[in-house]
């Protein structure tokens, strides 16, 4: 055995000089191997980086395509569950036949704008009221089951064994209204990102609602105090106890929809929410009746990453010189709603 490890020792020694010879030299790369190597190594990466960089852009694509669609229906089936309690919808073209004959066309949504019944952010001509009518909403734990108790003893949900249920739910007449609001003009806005110091911000569907207050028996409106902090959005005027404490005007009767719609003095204070961002296109059908909404809303998904997306058609359409986005990437979903009432179809 000592042997064998004798020579293994042997053989090792010869075979590495350059630890033992000092005039061995150890060889290397020339440069025109190094810059070979280098070439070889940019035709081979390059592609690669290239087919990386393009799946993470496509990725990047199909998600903002994704949510776009997604929150496209969201907003549908949320203005589907609102319009479903609707009792009359404006429509922007309606015609009526007088007693002599003669067909009258109207604009009902324009008759309110000219009439300042509706809420508006920004100037008439960019102002886009879409979907406007008048719904049933729903009001719980509103009405005690005692006419001597004030709806400020009302309990609300969740019950418990010391606190049960004791007052029932009403329904109150709101007004909402859903806009196309117009491009925001602050660029450093959360709703204009990203932005560019020369293309428009995204426009942006909006929802107003404007409700009646809650009544007593006598027609009155309880005030906020007798309402209490659950319910004193619905609290009546501090000055005049026969008027909501809102831009409702309690002259208005359905039986005549164009008339007395809000109070114009009160009508900013509307309630608003932003409903979905990034929506070029959203119209109500000539078609529709007043029970019977045809809704077409369209997105621009690819405005989520990049100002300068712009989709073929829609009210904000490219200009000649860009290239637009291809029908994908700018979703356009259409629903027909209908109310609840049959009033003038």
């Amino acid at each position: 055995m000592s042997i064998f490890l004798k020579l293994l020792l042997k053989h090792q020694v010869r075979s590495s000089p350059a630890k033992f010879d000092q005039h061995y030299q150890v060889k290397g790369m020339t440069m025109i191997e190094l810059l070979v190597g280098t070439i070889i190594a940019f035709i081979v990466i390059t592609p690669l980086m290239g087919m990386v960089l393009g799946l993470l852009n496509d990725d990047q694509r199909e998600s903002a395509k994704a949510n776009t669609e997604e929150e496209i229906q969201s907003a549908l089936d949320y203005i589907g569950e609102d319009v479903s309690q609707a009792l009359y919808i404006y429509v922007p073209k309606k015609q009526e036949t007088t007693s002599s004959g003669t067909i009258i066309t109207t604009d009902e949504i324009q008759s309110l704008i000219a009439s300042s019944f509706l809420p508006k952010t920004g100037t008439p001509d960019n102002e886009k009221p879409v979907l406007v009518f008048w719904k049933r909403k729903l009001v719980e734990d509103a009405v005690p089951v005692d006419s001597a108790v004030l709806p400020n003893k009302c309990n609300q949900k969740p019950y418990t064994a010391t606190l049960p249920r004791n007052c029932n739910d009403t329904y109150v007449l709101s007004l909402v209204s859903y806009h196309l609001l117009p491009p925001e003009t602050d660029k450093t806005s959360i709703w204009c990102q990203p932005s560019a110091s020369d293309k428009p911000c995204p426009s942006r569907i909006v929802r107003y609602e404007i409700s009646d207050g809650l009544k007593k028996s006598d027609g009155t409106y309880y005030t906020e105090a007798e309402l209490g902090t659950e319910l004193k959005s619905y609290a009546g005027d501090p000055t005049d106890n026969k008027k909501p404490n809102s831009a409702y005007d309690p002259a208005f009767t359905l039986s005549d929809p164009l008339k007395n719609v809000t109070d114009k003095i009160k009508i900013g204070a509307a309630t608003k929410t932003v409903l979905v961002n990034y929506i070029p296109d959203f119209k109500l059908d000539d078609s529709s009746t007043n029970n019977l909404a045809k809704l077409t809303i369209q997105a621009n998904a690819m405005r989520r990453n990049d100002a300068t997306a712009c989709c073929p058609t829609g009210p904000n359409v490219c200009d000649p010189n860009e290239k637009p986005n291809s029908p994908p990437y700018c979703p356009k979903s259409s629903v027909q709603l209908r109310g609840l009432s049959g009033l003038a179809n």
